[in-house]
């Protein structure tokens, strides 16, 4: 067979466009192929009503949920998430590669370990922070997630008062909060007040785009094709594929390219839903998608917090990631959220306030969002629908609701500890909300536990691999894209020795 390029990636967020860059440095003729365009950078980068509710930046396809067509707000844009998410790029605990040991018979008994253990992804987590060039404090308890690289030097971004308070009060109480390790270059950054879910207008959040550009500064390996949809696989012989049909999204034209490895990473909504118009028949293709349950709490201050007008996304709490006295489960991280903009809080109940004071309660305002690990369902899946619609059915338990509830009431208290003279909780997150998507194309050690292997190659179609966060078998306590990341870059190493 003719190829066109030693490699193929399918999507550009951060497990594509980190391996994509990965292998086109080290030689091998690489091409991506993302849906989206590029982020379009202006003056109006920061409009609330243009980003998240016209959904510019975000993925334009209508996907039907829950038997309900909404567009949802997943990176739709080169980088993927990366280029929409709030920087936190965090280590998860070492048991979280043993769900067992905290959810035993709540979990089918394949589930209880990884298919590998966090010492063989610590190398790589240590070379995705410095590609991310993730800022932390080296004298933070992150305890008992794992720590950042302790070496790492890139300059963390100063806390806002309100935060220096926050840390301080719960410090006093027991509590051993932290700086969250960002990926943000504190030079570039312009301290702004809606950060997470906006395009960066300087680049000061380090993407998987920014990686793409310089490997195809650095080298004429990449080729980037943007606004280009996979239309499904070639099937071809003795597990090798054939090719990929590729239709340019303007014009409609339709090509086919030839690579001697595939990997995809469209996403754990996407990826399924390319093999499944592809033919491919797996019982657990499109299964047990999981996206985290968060609960939602705001801290209302008598004076100004900030969060109208500076970054205020900056501390982490692990101390309820394994339970609480209360409700002895695990659950997850607790880390803060910038304030919602004017338009977000109308919607989220404040229609009938006058502006000015909501514009008050915005100034006054300190917002911390649980990640609660929701359990794989395999009634929580990705289908097609009539016309290749991609359909996608999907609810918490309600042993995910009594955790989320749980580390709502911590999160109040650590508010109040921090000044907070009211407290305001949300239990129920937004559905269009799918930050933090997996699980969808799981991998294991046996192909009827899993449908790829622990190198993310699909079983039976040895030149095939899977990168993104479909791939992991439960969800983590912390926000996925450091350890995507740090996936893609092992299988990097997979595929540059292969190829």
């Amino acid at each position: 067979m003719d190829y066109d390029f030693d490699l193929i990636v399918i999507g550009s967020g951060a497990g594509g466009g980190t391996l994509a860059s990965a292998c086109a440095t080290r030689g091998k003729r690489v091409l991506v192929i993302e849906r989206g365009r590029r982020t379009q950078i202006d003056e109006r980068v920061h409009d609330e009503q243009r980003t998240l509710f016209d959904k510019q930046p975000y993925d334009d396809r209508p996907i039907e949920l829950n038997g309900e067509s909404r567009r949802l707000l997943m990176g739709g844009v080169l980088g993927g998430g990366t280029s929409l998410y709030g920087g936190a790029m965090i280590r998860p605990s070492v048991d979280d590669f043993h769900p067992g040991k905290s959810y035993g018979e709540r979990i089918d008994r394949a589930l209880w370990d990884w298919p590998l253990g966090y010492d063989e992804l610590a190398e790589y987590y240590d070379q995705a922070e410095r590609l991310y060039h993730v800022a932390a404090r080296g004298g933070d308890d992150f305890a008992p997630l794992a720590p950042p690289t302790a070496s790492n030097e890139d300059e963390i971004l100063p806390l806002a008062d309100i935060n220096r308070r926050l840390i301080d009060a719960n410090r006093r109480q027991g509590l051993h909060p932290f700086q969250l390790p960002l990926s943000i270059d504190a030079s570039l950054c312009l301290r702004c007040d809606n950060c997470a879910g906006f395009p960066c207008p300087t680049g000061a959040r380090r993407s998987a785009a920014q990686l793409v550009d310089e490997a195809q500064a650095a080298t004429s390996q990449l080729t980037l094709l943007t606004n280009c949809e996979v239309e499904r696989f070639e099937s071809g012989t003795s597990e090798v594929l054939g090719g990929v049909h590729v239709r340019e999204r303007s014009t409609g034209e339709l090509s086919l390219y030839r690579a001697r490895r595939y990997v995809l990473s469209a996403g754990a909504i996407g990826s399924p839903a390319i093999l499944l118009r592809s033919g491919f028949v797996h019982p657990l293709i499109g299964r047990h998608y999981m996206m985290h349950y968060s609960p939602l709490c705001v801290g209302f201050y008598l004076a100004s917090t900030g969060a109208d007008e500076t970054f205020v996304k900056q501390v982490g709490f692990a101390d309820y990631y394994f339970g609480t006295d209360d409700c002895p489960h695990k659950m997850g991280l607790v880390q803060s959220l910038p304030a919602p903009g004017p338009l977000m809080m109308a919607k989220s109940g404040g229609r009938l306030l006058p502006r000015w004071l909501l514009a008050s309660l915005r100034k006054r305002m300190l917002p911390l969002v649980g990640i609660v690990e929701d359990l794989p369902n395999p009634a929580n899946r990705v289908t097609l629908g009539e016309g290749g619609r991609i359909c996608l059915s999907h609810q918490f338990s309600e042993y995910d609701r009594d955790r989320g509830r749980a580390l709502g009431r911590q999160m109040k208290r650590i508010l109040r500890r921090g000044g907070a003279v009211y407290c305001a909780g949300n239990a129920l997150p937004s559905q269009e909300h799918v930050a933090h998507q997996c699980g969808t194309l799981r991998f294991g050690r046996r192909a009827d536990e899993a449908v790829v292997d622990a190198d993310c190659r699909m079983f039976g179609q040895r030149d095939l691999f899977v990168v993104d966060g479909s791939i992991l078998p439960t969800s983590l306590g912390v926000g996925p894209s450091l350890t995507i990341s740090a996936m893609a870059l092992r299988v990097a190493d997979i595929l540059t020795q292969e190829i």
